[in-house]
């Protein structure tokens, strides 16, 4: 499509991710950047104080963007960026703050801010750059990706203790289950619950419901036509409060998930993950299949 429209930014895109897929970086965050073009990102800042990848005796400003998936995804190679700056000041999704706080605390990570992302912009840094462009310098190799830490993301003890002496006493291995995307245009991520009855129907296990949105009619047909029980715990929000969310994560065993940010969140938070990829439909690159 590009040799009859070199303007069509959307192949060069599209051609990012195909990249990206199959570990071709130098090219593939390259192209990475044209999703400013498309409108899957949008440039909160002007171009003209863009970080070059050189070392900045400075403040380097690091705005999240896309959805808060990417914002953990790509939050995996800050603890590389900090000695290419004096100063770093991170903007995320509020609901991710105190989880990088606490990461960043433990590991002495002592030249980083962390901020919420709001509407009004930042205005005291010397260089900025988006959180999905630090590939280009960061993760340029397969071998660079090996810098990226088990686990980036540090829960709340006192809730996860909490959880724990209160919904978790029995001595059954606890799995956590998300089988839906809340996004329209990636209906071919779901699965249906049914197609997971050999997994669900195990006695041994404590099924928890890690599920946002919409999922109690789901739930229930499972438990009338099948007599299986998937727990909600209803004290946690697992779409707004995501501080509890991975409290709860973590008082699991294992994380069985779709291809939504729980994923995301799940191996940030160093827990054993089981990712279901979709045999059909966009291919994602995160997942390098």
């Amino acid at each position: 499509a590009l040799k009859f429209n070199p303007k069509y930014t959307f192949c060069d895109y599209n051609e990012s991710l195909i990249r990206l897929a199959r570990s071709e970086f130098d090219v593939g965050w390259k192209k990475y950047e044209y999703r400013f073009g498309v409108k899957v990102s949008v440039m909160r800042y002007q171009t003209d104080k863009l970080w070059d990848g050189n070392y900045l005796d400075g403040t380097l400003l690091v705005w999240a963007e896309q959805g808060v998936g990417d914002h953990i995804l790509f939050a995996s190679m800050l603890t590389d960026l900090r000695k290419y700056a004096k100063n770093i000041i991170l903007e995320i999704d509020k609901r991710l703050v105190n989880l990088c706080k606490r990461y960043y605390e433990k590991i002495n990570f002592s030249n980083i801010k962390v901020i919420n992302l709001e509407k009004k912009l930042v205005n005291n840094f010397d260089k900025h750059i988006a959180l999905g462009s630090l590939g280009q310098y960061l993760r340029k190799t397969k071998k660079s990706f090996e810098t990226t830490p088990k686990k980036y993301l540090i829960s709340s003890p006192v809730k996860e203790k909490e959880l724990r002496n209160k919904f978790f006493v029995n001595k059954k291995f606890k799995v956590g289950i998300s089988w839906k995307s809340l996004n329209e245009k990636c209906q071919y991520r779901n699965i249906d619950l049914t197609q997971m009855l050999p997994i669900l129907s195990n006695p041994h296990c404590d099924f928890i419901n890690l599920q946002f949105g919409k999922f109690d009619e789901d739930l229930q047909e499972l438990q009338s036509k099948h007599g299986i029980k998937i727990r909600t715990i209803k004290e946690v929000d697992n779409y707004n409060n995501i501080e509890d969310l991975a409290a709860l994560i973590n008082c699991l065993d294992l994380v069985i998930n779709i291809q939504n940010s729980n994923a995301d969140l799940a191996g940030a938070l160093g827990q054993n993950t089981w990712v279901m990829v979709t045999k059909y439909g966009v291919m994602e690159w995160r997942w390098a299949v």
